[in-house]
């Protein structure tokens, strides 16, 4: 009988090393936050504007470029629309 011996090549990592690794690598990865002006929470705040933009174009336009437009100029056009009501433009 001859036994067949595998060597482990140099460039690969062992996976053992790899999967005990990878806890350490996520709690490391919770841990970061985003450095951003806001602590990294303001995502929401512009989702919302762009969504609120496009529905705002969208009922007085009935146009989809013009709420594509308006929902990337986001809360420059809710203001320019609330000018536009109060009376202001």
């Amino acid at each position: 009988m001859v036994k067949k011996v595998i060597k482990k090549s140099k460039n690969k990592p062992d996976i053992d090393i790899k999967v005990r690794n990878l806890g350490k690598v996520i709690r490391e990865n919770k841990d970061k936050k985003h450095k951003t002006r806001c602590g990294g929470h303001c995502s929401g705040f512009w989702v919302f504007g762009s969504a609120l933009a496009m529905i705002l174009s969208y009922t007085r336009s009935e146009k989809i470029l013009w709420a594509i437009l308006h929902g990337i100029f986001s809360w420059f056009y809710i203001l320019f629309r609330a000018m536009q009501i109060w009376g202001w433009f």
